[in-house]
């Protein structure tokens, strides 16, 4: 994937784990993996932010 170390900041280090990252979103999201695969990045990472922090919030309730 180049130099782009943001890829890096959000745990993928492959064209596999961005794979894999978008299907679990699309799991968590209840959307299809082809969906959320032909989003941009940003709105990958936003997506992958976002369940992080509703999982963390859910844990301390």
């Amino acid at each position: 994937m180049g130099s782009c170390w943001f890829f890096h900041e959000v745990g993928v280090t492959s064209a596999e784990d961005l794979i894999a990252v978008s299907y679990d979103l699309a799991w968590y999201w209840k959307v299809d993996p082809e969906e959320m695969m032909s989003r941009s990045l940003d709105l990958i990472i936003e997506s992958q932010d976002q369940a992080l922090r509703i999982n963390a919030y859910r844990q301390d309730q």
